[in-house]
């Protein structure tokens, strides 16, 4: 079998060989269009790059996409800890002109575009950068970048691994048994990921489930005395807070929460605008409809005959996320981009369930991997809104969801120690 999709392999990378350069010129003009003289990204997917490769080891990070990108600041700071820094290049696969990469990655990283998946502009890549050691987090396997990765004798690691997505070369079975292969170590995010690697061709020497990376974010602040005494005015009351949301997600907002009362007629809801100048229109317009409302700016206090409150005061969310045991983070339920949603780590690093609506911006991943570890929800409209605080108000179930965002939020650290562990001795048995 290894034999059998190793040739597979072979012929694949042969019939991209033929005609290479002028296909990825092809693709150049797809993705580009006429603007391909005036963007650098054009050379980037050839392979080239007018950036020097800076001197000492240098590490490449391969992302699909810069909203991956996400979990590798910290990471990076890992792996820079103490001795000589490595130089850090990072690419990505997938072309995403809306999606800037995170502003949090340290100046001093290099960003590219990967190249296309033709064995010509892979070596040249690879000629240009000759990177000591890769981290491929992009669950798309590139044969071409991976075999001559390989050929080259560049240690490799699979990170964050799942089950690779199904490869469009159907037609030679077995490519994705051999380049799992050729990985010098897999660390997938859970258990469930390493029995189904495994099948596939990772030696069971080779793998090993050691958590998700995350973005690692430090828990947002709050004054204690102030989470102290709302915490005496809230008591029992159930709470949900919207993050963040966009004005034109109030009326869907409202209309879930005046469901969710009919089960819970004491329940709060807390808005926390995206813009908090609109809290005191947002209260008059509120109140207009008949609803009893709080506006933190004018020193209201969530009583229990407050319906709705409204969080105006900027840098407050870290007291809101403690306080309410749901969270639904803003802008999800918009459609587009206009509308920024917020980090769910925020909320599921605080003891909060998490729901949202299915615009996830650039945290897709995050909402993901909550999603399967249980501690997040996804819904599509109000009613579905409305459904999941119900369901929420179960002491039980929110419990069991704050509990699993807890798990996951603190499992990127051993992710961490694993990937620096590797690359520091993949580092020393090249004489760095």
């Amino acid at each position: 079998m290894a034999q059998s999709s190793g040739i597979a392999l072979s012929l694949y990378l042969a019939t991209r060989r033929v005609g290479g350069l002028a296909r990825a010129q092809r693709n150049l003009r797809a993705d580009f269009g006429d603007e391909q003289s005036n963007d650098t990204r054009v050379s980037e997917r050839l392979g080239r790059s007018e950036v020097p490769r800076p001197k000492g080891p240098l590490i490449w990070i391969h992302v699909g996409s810069e909203a991956e990108a996400q979990a590798m600041p910290d990471l990076i700071d890992r792996l820079r800890d103490g001795g000589d820094s490595p130089a850090i290049l990072m690419t990505t696969a997938r072309y995403a002109p809306h999606d800037p990469l995170t502003a949090r990655l340290p100046e001093d990283v290099i960003v590219q575009q990967a190249p296309y998946g033709y064995p010509a502009t892979a070596e040249a890549f690879l000629q240009h950068w000759r990177p000591d050691v890769v981290l491929w987090a992009d669950n798309k396997l590139d044969p071409a970048l991976i075999s001559c990765s390989h050929r080259a004798g560049i240690a490799m690691f699979l990170i964050d691994a799942r089950v690779p997505k199904r490869p469009v070369w159907r037609w030679l079975p077995g490519i994705r048994r051999t380049l799992l292969r050729q990985f010098d170590y897999v660390l997938a995010g859970e258990k469930q990921y390493v029995k189904r690697l495994r099948p596939l061709g990772v030696p069971a020497n080779r793998i090993e489930a050691v958590g998700f990376l995350q973005e690692g974010i430090a828990p947002l602040p709050c004054s204690h005395a102030e989470r102290d005494s709302l915490g005496e005015v809230i008591a029992t009351r159930p709470t949900w807070l919207a993050a963040g949301h966009s004005g034109l997600e109030v009326p869907m907002l409202v209309e879930a929460h005046a469901q969710a009362m009919r089960r819970s007629h004491r329940l709060l809801l807390v808005l926390a605008p995206q813009n908090p100048d609109d809290g005191a229109e947002l209260a008059t317009d509120l109140e207009t409809d008949g609803w009893v409302v709080g506006l933190r700016s004018r020193d209201d206090e969530p009583e229990p005959d407050v319906e709705i409150f409204i969080v105006d005061l900027p840098d407050e969310l870290g007291l809101w996320y403690r306080l309410s045991s749901i969270s639904f983070m803003g802008g999800s339920l918009t459609p587009g981009t206009k509308h920024p949603v917020r980090n769910p780590f925020e909320a599921a690093a605080l003891g909060s369930a998490v729901l949202s609506g299915p615009n996830h911006g650039i945290w897709h991943e995050s909402f993901e991997r909550l999603r399967e570890a249980g501690a997040a929800r996804t819904v599509n409209d109000t009613d579905g809104l409305a459904r999941a605080v119900e369901q929420l108000l179960s002491p039980e179930l929110v419990a069991e969801m704050a509990a699993a965002a807890w798990e996951v939020t603190t499992s990127g650290a051993e992710a961490s120690d694993r990937i620096v562990e590797l690359v520091n001795d993949a580092l020393e048995r090249k004489g760095w």
